[in-house]
């Protein structure tokens, strides 16, 4: 295999280093990789700022520096195409974000930026349609959130090596196709944007890889060499004509029943697995009593411990409240987080004031519980008082129930064991006061 690295400071064999406009020709090597982060200082150094901050170039006044962008532009364009159409190899490309390139002026006038390189193809699949360039988009956005789809394609390794170093850009399509109809996305970010891509294209294919800034050349060069190398070694194109498929072999029909039985398969295994998520999930929800992220997954959890333990829970229209009502007892149930310090009266007195509002506007007479979260960060056998003496007297004049979050885990743990959620919903009806389970 022979590969050129072209502004990619890559290093390792079967590896050629070279700049943009003095490098041989594309199409006389097996792989080309491509990082087009240099390439407006083509450019921009000599090139006229104009007010809207555009760059611009005025042909016989540039000293033939258009012409010659012109040139080579349409020359390396041309043997992109060669390299992909003709000779089926791979263009490797690192995504950056798209700068806003140079305008030739002129009639018509003619724009290059740093993905003018790219070939000039027109994709087609089933209602969607992906011109080349001009219909790729790449968006500025940066982030570590890469989360890797295809785990078998040859560049997964490299990807995942290098995930932590971040994207700096997006994959879009200029007319909203998704680019899943051209090509395979190898990994999006959390909202869903194509970060790497599988594009083929003619007999080969175009792979757009994250730029992921700071990824040393030597251990890069490493994780590609051989991924590139297992596509080139692929013996037929990603696409064929139509009439390619009238030509079997002895023993394709066998293999096309295992790939859809692998299939079914696959699709098995992700049922059970989204099972298994999701009961996860359900068990996780309660941890989030003893750590949560933040006083909303606090509430969450309050709430579906309430419910495990045999409590109706409803709204009342108010964040950080709710109502659990049971045979035993009916409570306004308010959660109370505190990161540094013990529970202070002013949740005590917010539970006062939404107790009073719905005897006197809703006559609904329920018992107050003021659930308590203080100091998270440490293990709850070692933390200090979850709420102030004046919360703890106040709970005891106004006959309110006081909860720490931990003990209410405790509780649900020992009802996921087995224990029976009526004994607790009847030590809650009796407690005035701190509550602590009977176990």
């Amino acid at each position: 295999m022979r590969a050129l690295a072209l502004g990619w400071e890559l290093e390792g064999p079967d590896l050629t280093l070279a700049d943009f406009p003095s490098a041989e020709s594309l199409a006389s090597f097996d792989a080309v990789l491509i990082d087009p982060l240099s390439l407006p200082l083509l450019w921009q150094p000599y090139a006229e700022l104009a007010p809207d901050g555009s760059y611009r170039l005025h042909p016989g006044r540039d000293l033939g520096l258009s012409r010659a962008l012109e040139k080579l532009f349409t020359l390396r364009q041309r043997e992109v195409e060669d390299l992909l159409f003709r000779a089926g190899g791979v263009l490797v490309v690192r995504v950056r974000a798209a700068d806003e390139g140079v305008l030739i002026e002129g009639n018509p006038p003619r724009k290059l930026d740093s993905y003018s390189f790219l070939p000039k193809a027109s994709l087609v699949s089933g209602p969607h349609h992906l011109a080349l360039p001009q219909g790729l988009r790449f968006m500025a956005r940066r982030g570590t959130d890469v989360r890797i789809l295809a785990e078998l394609h040859p560049l997964a390794p490299y990807l995942a090596r290098f995930s932590s170093l971040g994207y700096e850009a997006v994959l879009t399509s200029a007319l909203g196709s998704p680019l899943s109809a051209f090509g395979q996305v190898l990994a999006q970010n959390r909202v869903g944007d194509p970060l790497a891509l599988d594009l083929p294209v003619g007999l080969g294919r175009v792979l757009f890889l994250p730029a992921f800034p700071g990824a040393e050349g030597r251990a890069a060069w490493d994780l590609l060499r051989p991924g590139i190398a297992a596509l080139l070694d692929f013996p037929l194109p990603h696409t064929a004509p139509d009439w390619f498929k009238n030509y079997d072999l002895p023993g394709e029909e066998k293999l096309r029943g295992l790939w859809e039985e692998l299939a079914r398969e696959k699709e098995r295994l992700a049922r059970r697995e989204e099972e298994i998520r999701a009961a996860q999930k359900e068990l996780e929800i309660f941890k989030a009593l003893l750590f949560p992220r933040g006083k909303t997954a606090l509430v969450l959890a309050a709430r579906a411990a309430f419910f495990r333990l045999g409590f109706g829970v409803g709204d009342l229209g108010e964040p950080t409240s709710f109502i659990a009502e049971s045979s035993e007892e009916n409570f306004l149930v308010r959660v109370a987080f505190s990161p540094f310090s013990p529970v202070a009266s002013d949740e005590h007195r917010a539970l006062l004031l939404l107790l009073d509002k719905l005897r006197h506007e809703e006559r609904k007479e329920v018992r107050g519980l003021l659930l308590c979260l203080s100091q998270p960060e440490l293990d709850p056998k070692r933390r200090g008082p979850q709420w102030q003496e004046a919360v703890e007297r106040a709970s005891r004049d106004q006959r309110f129930v006081l909860v720490s979050a931990y003990d209410l885990f405790r509780a649900v743990a020992q009802v996921l064991a087995g224990a029976d959620p009526l004994e607790i919903r009847k030590s809650l009806a009796e407690a005035e006061g701190p509550w602590k389970p009977r176990f």
